[in-house]
């Protein structure tokens, strides 16, 4: 394996990882959204 293919699976990995981390914290806001529209009494 070259040093180039090595640096592009570790970048995907990355990728996937920062993917992985966005998802989870895309769904923690839309459970809060979920959560306040409960909650106020307004709405």
């Amino acid at each position: 394996m070259t040093m180039i293919e090595q640096w592009i699976l570790e970048d995907e990995r990355e990728l996937e990882a920062r993917c992985a981390r966005f998802r989870s914290a895309q769904r923690a806001l839309d459970r809060d959204d979920d959560a306040g529209d409960e909650a106020d009494p307004a709405a």
